[in-house]
């Protein structure tokens, strides 16, 4: 038995190899159930004041690799990140006292663009990829209710674009498990993305085409202040979340 492992090895590390010659085209989704803590405004609390409930929020990406070592590898990665909640307690926002019930959103919805690229390593079935990531957030929050016995609604954009650093490692297996970590990250003068993602995988038994099924943990920390976006926040979004990805080598 241990022989024929060894063999089975030994075959599968020229194929995995000539298939990182070759140009693949990538793309997934994925299910992310999100929940939220830290605060926004200075001091209100997204789960004691917001209310904000765990909500599932979907992922999609598609990426391009190809053999030319100087010209970068593409990937574009979309999330809907919107999460909402009723308050039943009276706090202040943006300067407004909110009495009463309020309905409370917040939005983090962003596009990533990232260019990487990849070491050349000597080690079958791991790769490492790096590079740099632009993010752009097209997201609000905002907060419904009755400020003075009228109804309001005060809001703040949450629009800026984030340049990170970006690290991938994969690792393979000749029996069609793998597992991968990514890291997107960049901290400027109070102002910073933390977003990490563990996962592991099964590649079905498919001729032609890579299906994979795969579940981790993605957790994302956002910290801007007044001069970014107008509104100190201190955010932490994390939760599981399920994919299905689709690899076509050309």
């Amino acid at each position: 038995m241990k022989k024929l492992l060894a063999i089975a090895i030994a075959a599968a590390a020229p194929m995995a190899a000539q298939a990182d010659l070759l140009f693949t085209i990538e793309a997934g989704a994925s299910s992310w159930n999100v929940d939220a803590t830290g605060d926004v405004d200075k001091r209100v609390d997204l789960e004691d004041d917001l209310n904000l409930d765990s909500e599932a929020n979907n992922v999609l990406f598609a990426s391009f690799e190809h053999p030319i070592p100087v010209l970068p590898n593409v990937k574009i990665m979309q999330t809907g990140l919107e999460l909402t909640g009723k308050g039943s307690t009276g706090y202040t926002f943006l300067d407004q006292e909110f009495t009463g019930d309020t309905d409370s959103t917040l939005d983090l919805s962003h596009t990533d663009l990232t260019l990487y690229w990849g070491l050349p390593l000597p080690i079958p079935f791991i790769d490492i990829n790096f590079g740099l990531t632009a993010r752009q957030f097209d997201g609000e929050v905002a907060v419904t209710g009755t400020v003075d016995n009228v109804a309001s609604t005060e809001s703040e954009d949450l629009n800026f674009i984030m340049p990170m650093g970006y690290l991938n490692v994969d690792v393979d297996t000749p029996f069609g498990i793998y597992a991968y970590a990514d890291v997107n990250a960049l901290a400027i003068d109070g102002n910073g993305v933390t977003d990490t993602a563990i996962a592991v995988g099964y590649t079905l038994p498919i001729p032609l085409v890579d299906v994979s099924l795969e579940a981790g943990q993605r957790s994302i920390a956002v910290t801007t202040d007044e001069d970014t976006v107008d509104i100190e926040t201190d955010i932490d979004l994390s939760g599981m979340f399920f994919g299905l990805n689709v690899s076509v080598g050309l």
